[in-house]
């Protein structure tokens, strides 16, 4: 196919002075739904309609910043957004306080006339809430305390400068360099500087930090929760249970992860192996792929799969609801955002004309395709927690991925396998080692605040049970990098997406065995996720027993057979 532009069309969707109009408008009609008081029916229908507009918004003017993070305009409309999304959830608690307070009878009635899942289970987390007075008045003070924790997180992390190569680039520039320098000694100079870099920060980092945990922690507290993953499990529909059942099916393979390093960095003659190691590919590509290619070689595979797919992955490329220009300006990292009302989504990364920004390419392409299903369904019934969200992504990963490694040979073989590997044991190594991380953090903040020095020794002791005496220098700042763990919508944000990949491999599996499975399967899950909890979608799309080790154990099987045949693949290659 022709190459397309690699630079979204964000004016399509909605003109700065557009934002700043829709913004006072919401926010008139959220406070004349609070003040009039509406019949409960009334109050849904209005109120899902300002969700669906003030979730489009925030992605809009949060795109608008990603572009081009140097527009401090966009600020401004950044702390207009949070305002109402703080609005809105005062005007949620509100209607779910009436949905609390309804006799027995009056919610029969009410079911029966708007059967709703949202209301379901919206009416059985208030009983897990304070009263409603109190619980706005968290809300407001979260504008300026806890999100303004976050907003000072993002801005004083874009705004690190690492001295590299004889010049100052940005975190995501030095990381990149750390993680994919062309050889080991360019890895280790941007490493030593990242971290020199993040050695002088840390102690700013570290009180933002606390901060953010410390009003998490005060929150729960008021609400009388001992579990600190209870808001975890309510944001992604799914149990502790199942959690744990997944990560003991990690943990009995983590030998055979380990087994996988070491031959690795035994190919690599590194000795003295350092966190920057287990990223880098021991066999690199010699190519370099454009990004006209990219979307052929997707294209490809999602035509082989559904022409379906296919034709909405086309329109995508043409309709330019992509950023992928590589520019200084750009925040870093990647993310698919939705426009409900548009019915459309953009997606924003960086092509660097690697293989592994193909497998991005098409992760993000995976939320896009399970946002348009989800498009034709009302607008509560769209609302998905992050394991059922990154599902679809994970799946078009891996099909992407296996495509290229069955055309590849030699060493270019190799060099693909690791990439899928790679992938893979972020999920099942890198995240699991944050989650366990975070919940040490947590479980010594409820003592009070915690010094940088002691979040450095907690990100080593994680890193350290996983890898062993595979790696002799993990990362000590690990913590300051991974904004995940400075989101105050989504707590423990890391885990669900392991839960996600998981997932993704069970069905990955199935519409290997039977393309029938994508339409049988595959589609009426993402249909459904918006309406069902994790356990109820393993039940009814996978036949499975979520708080089993034996289901999780099956759904890592496409990740420990690629790392069987790596280490097969490499046996005579070791001196």
């Amino acid at each position: 196919m022709a190459i397309t532009q690699s630079r979204w069309q964000l004016e399509k969707l909605y003109s700065t002075e557009g934002v700043k109009q829709t913004i006072d408008r919401l926010r008139q009609e959220l406070d004349q739904l609070q003040t009039g008081q509406p019949p409960v029916p009334f109050y849904l229908t209005h109120l899902e309609r300002i969700k669906c507009h003030v979730e489009e918004l925030s992605d809009f003017v949060y795109c608008l910043y990603a572009e081009d993070v140097s527009r401090h305009e966009v600020g401004r409309l950044l702390e207009q957004t949070e305002i109402l999304q703080a609005s809105l959830r005062v005007g949620e608690t509100d209607f779910e306080e009436r949905l609390r307070k309804l006799s027995a009878a009056e919610w029969e009635t009410l079911q029966a006339d708007t059967p709703s899942y949202y209301l379901t289970e919206r009416r059985a987390i208030m009983e897990r809430r304070l009263p409603a007075e109190q619980e706005q008045m968290i809300q407001a003070l979260a504008i300026d305390g806890f999100s303004g924790w976050e907003q000072l997180y993002e801005q004083r992390l874009t705004g690190l400068r690492i001295p590299l190569d004889e010049e100052e680039v940005t975190i995501g520039h030095a990381l990149h360099q750390v993680f994919h320098g062309a050889t080991r000694n360019d890895r280790q100079a941007a490493a030593t500087a990242f971290a020199k870099t993040c050695a002088a920060e840390r102690e700013d980092f570290a009180m933002i930090l606390n901060r953010i945990a410390g009003f998490r922690l005060q929150v729960y507290t008021k609400r009388g929760w001992e579990d600190p993953l209870t808001e975890l499990c309510e944001q992604n529909r799914m149990q502790r249970t199942t959690i744990e059942a997944m990560l003991a099916a990690i943990d009995q393979n983590r030998p055979l992860f380990q087994s996988y390093y070491e031959r690795k960095l035994c190919l690599a003659h590194v000795t003295e192996p350092a966190w920057h190691d287990l990223e880098a590919n021991t066999f690199t590509s010699q190519g370099h792929v454009s990004y006209g290619e990219a979307q052929s070689i997707i294209l490809h595979q999602f035509d082989r799969l559904h022409p379906r797919l296919a034709a909405f992955t086309k329109e995508v490329f043409e309709k330019g609801w992509i950023d992928a220009e590589n520019r200084p300006s750009k925040a870093e990292g990647g993310f698919c955002a939705s426009f409900p009302v548009a019915k459309e989504s953009r997606i924003f990364m960086t092509y660097r004309e690697a293989y592994s920004d193909v497998v991005t390419l098409a992760h993000e392409l995976g939320h896009a395709y399970h946002n348009s299903l989800l498009h034709e369904l009302p607008f509560l019934d769209q609302i998905k927690g992050t394991s059922s969200a990154e599902t679809a992504s994970t799946f078009m990963e891996n099909l992407v991925l296996d495509a290229v490694i069955e055309q590849s040979a030699g060493e270019e073989k190799l060099a693909m396998l690791e990439i899928k590997i790679s992938e893979g044991l972020k999920y099942v190594a890198t995240i699991p080692n944050m989650f366990r991380f975070e919940q040490c953090f947590y479980s010594e903040r409820r003592q009070g605040p915690v010094s940088s020095d002691r979040i450095t020794e907690l990100m080593r002791e994680a890193d350290a049970r996983f890898y062993g005496g595979v790696l002799a220098e993990p990362d000590p700042y690990k913590w300051i990098f991974v904004g995940h763990f400075y989101d105050t919508e989504k707590p423990f944000y890391n885990i669900p997406y392991t839960v996600g990949y998981l997932l993704s491999n069970h069905l990955y599996t199935a519409v290997k065995q039977s393309n029938e499975a994508f339409t049988g399967q595959f589609e009426p899950l993402l249909r459904a996720s918006g309406q069902a909890t994790i356990e109820e979608l393993v039940e009814q799309y996978m036949n499975g027993e979520p708080g089993s080790i034996s289901f999780w154990q099956q759904a890592l099987e496409p990740l420990l057979s690629a790392i069987d045949m790596y280490l097969q693949k490499t046996a005579g290659l070791v001196d």
